[in-house]
């Protein structure tokens, strides 16, 4: 098989009014500019037409790999799945809902060639719900908490980055993936560039409150132990809050009262020292957990059927 100079990687779930209009800007992009190239479809088990939009538009054009999933994974996992069948010696990976120009490829594959291993579209007006935009920009403090990333750093599906960052990439056995926590713990050389992010024509986005909550939940506890290390800090402020309280309320606090004398007292401890315990004790499961699955060699993706790709 004849390596590509560039490969996308599009997941896709409940799209198969956008993929036509999609694949047909790609391929003026593509073929203008590259001399090979490849498209990567994943479908992650969408429930309406998508696969079969996909499947004749990879029996059109032989440069699109199309791969469908047994089970919804999630984007992240989804696009982890396209990267094992890339042979791009650059990787883009875009959203499925046209909200990506195809033309900002170029973009993202101009900082590339000025030595950096990752850029970032990064845009100045998102076309999304205020719920999205507000995870977003809670996703992107937390991230540079625990990551150390540059705040001004926005972090978004439209990503480019080189064969070297998708082969670490693939070193990862976890199948909780999160690739942009991935790719900050690999590089630091990461850039970004500025475009436009359209309105979506069709459809609304698939990604939910639980959606989005579980992802983050994913980043949280998958790529750092600075949130035990929090937990561990909080436990000792809150010891010495707690005997600074017991002290005040055996030597200073007035005996007077209609409530019995240490009731409130005794439930406000209990309930408040309660949830930071119940807090940190959460926050050891979901790394137990996830330690769990990675230790048994859990399965993040099952692949029911391909088209242009061998085994």
């Amino acid at each position: 098989m004849k390596k590509a100079k560039i490969s996308i990687v599009i997941p896709v779930y409940n799209s198969s009014l956008n993929l036509k209009n999609l694949i047909d800007s790609l391929y003026l992009v593509l073929k203008d500019n590259f001399t090979t190239y490849e498209v990567v479809l994943v479908d992650d088990m969408s429930t309406d037409d998508s696969w079969n939009v996909i499947s004749e538009l990879s029996m059109t054009y032989n440069w699109i790999k199309a791969i469908r999933l047994r089970l919804n994974i999630g984007q992240h996992n989804a696009i982890q799945t396209g990267l094992y069948y890339t042979t791009g010696d650059l990787i883009v990976t875009m959203d499925d809902d046209g909200q990506n120009s195809s033309k900002d490829i170029i973009l993202l594959v101009d900082k590339l060639e000025k030595q950096y291993e990752v850029c970032y579209a990064d845009y100045p007006i998102k076309k999304h719900s205020i719920l999205r935009k507000f995870f977003s920009s809670l996703n992107n403090l937390i991230v540079s908490f625990l990551f150390n990333k540059p705040y001004d750093l926005k972090l978004t599906s439209f990503r480019c980055f080189t064969s070297q960052i998708k082969n670490e990439l693939l070193r990862n056995k976890s199948p909780s993936v999160y690739l942009d926590g991935l790719i900050i713990s690999i590089t630091r050389n990461i850039t970004s560039v500025t475009v436009e992010h359209n309105e979506r024509k069709y459809g609304k986005s698939n990604y939910t409150f639980i959606k989005l909550f579980s992802l983050w939940l994913q980043m949280f506890t998958g790529f750092s132990v600075k949130p035990l290390r929090l937990a561990s800090i909080l436990g000792i402020i809150f010891s010495l809050t707690s005997f600074l309280v017991t002290f005040w309320l055996v030597f200073f606090r007035s005996p007077s009262s209609d409530v019995p004398m240490g009731w409130t007292s005794i439930i406000v401890v209990v309930i408040f020292f309660g949830g930071i315990q119940l807090l940190a004790l959460g926050l050891i499961g979901e790394y137990l957990g996830r330690t769990y699955l990675t230790v048994n060699n859990q399965s993040y993706n099952s692949i029911k059927e391909k088209i242009n790709l061998k085994d």
